[in-house]
Parts: C-alpha cells; sequence; structure tokens
C-alpha cells in the first residue's frame, strides 16, 4: 500500500512488481506458480502486507530476469520511506494538537 506524509511517498516494492506482470501479461495466478508461492502470499507482497525478504528477491531475479539486489534495495528503500512517513505525520500530529486552543 502507498503511504504519504506531507514531504514523502512510500511506495511498496509490488508496484513495482505489478508494472512487470502488466508488461509481461502475466497473471497474479501465473506469478504465484513461477515464485512457487500461494496466491494469498504473492496479493500480500504486492500490496505491501509483508516484506520483501531476500529468498523472494533470488525468486524474483529467477522469475522476471531482475537481479535480486535490485528488489532487496528496493524493499529497504520502502522501509526507510514508511519510518520517515510515520515520523513526518506523527510531527504534524503533534503540531495540530499543540495548536488547538485550550478553552479550560
Amino acid at each position: 500500500m502507498i503511504v504519504r506524509s506531507r514531504k514523502t511517498v512510500a511506495i511498496p516494492p509490488g508496484e513495482t512488481i505489478k508494472e512487470q506482470l502488466e508488461d509481461r501479461q502475466m497473471t497474479r495466478k501465473e506469478f504465484a506458480s513461477k515464485m512457487d508461492m500461494t496466491e494469498n502470499h504473492i496479493r500480500k507482497l504486492l500490496d505491501g502486507d509483508i516484506q520483501l525478504t531476500s529468498d523472494v528477491a533470488t525468486r524474483l531475479e529467477k522469475v522476471l530476469g531482475i537481479p535480486a539486489n535490485f528488489w532487496n534495495n528496493l524493499e529497504a528503500g520502502y522501509r526507510e520511506d514508511l519510518e520517515q512517513v510515520k515520523s513526518e505525520n506523527e510531527m504534524d500530529a503533534d503540531l495540530k494538537r499543540d495548536k488547538i486552543p485550550s478553552y479550560t
């Protein structure tokens, strides 16, 4: 799932995988079979609900022909961006809370 703050957008590697599947006209079912993974696991991976592990990166390299280190770096960047989004959103929430006038 794409997550945003005012300054940062965290895009999961699953979005890139979805683009690759579209380009190759490969269904999720076919992709799951080639990856030797369940369709449910693939759905969670594509939606960003689970982390892309080094094992999955290796499988992606074999199935899509894109190096495992690309996928590992994409996942690491996504996790960093998620932390940045979380931090920025927390700071914004604190600022909003502090600006609310007290009438007591």
